[in-house]
């Protein structure tokens, strides 16, 4: 086999795996946006979380969907005011995605 071609095919091989190196932090990403009001443990017991009245990730029961549409577009209270920001313009769809996983890891096992 040519050097050049083993070259490249190593490379190459490299380059895939950095993918999965560079693959997005559910964790990380609620920590630096979510936990201000959820807590790092969902709980929501933050001085911010009281004050919006933000819920306990423990205790949710929505779909990937709702999770989904609230991560992107906020949340608004009964009253019209916003308690929770939109994200979707902030947040790549992996990034969502990943946050989905987190925030559904904070539910007791089997619910």
């Amino acid at each position: 086999m040519k050097p050049r071609v083993v070259a490249l095919g190593c490379i190459l091989f490299l380059l895939s795996g950095m993918t999965a190196w560079a693959a997005v932090d559910g964790r990380e990403v609620f920590e630096n946006n979510c936990a201000a009001c959820h807590g790092l443990d969902g709980r929501a017991k933050t001085p911010q979380g009281k004050k919006l009245k933000a819920h306990d990730l423990r205790e949710s029961k929505l779909t990937d969907a709702e999770i989904e549409r609230q991560i992107r577009q906020g949340k608004q209270n009964a009253a019209g005011v916003l308690v929770m920001p939109a994200f979707g313009k902030e947040l790549s769809d992996e990034a969502i995605a990943a946050v989905i996983v987190t925030v559904k890891g904070f539910r007791p096992a089997g619910k």
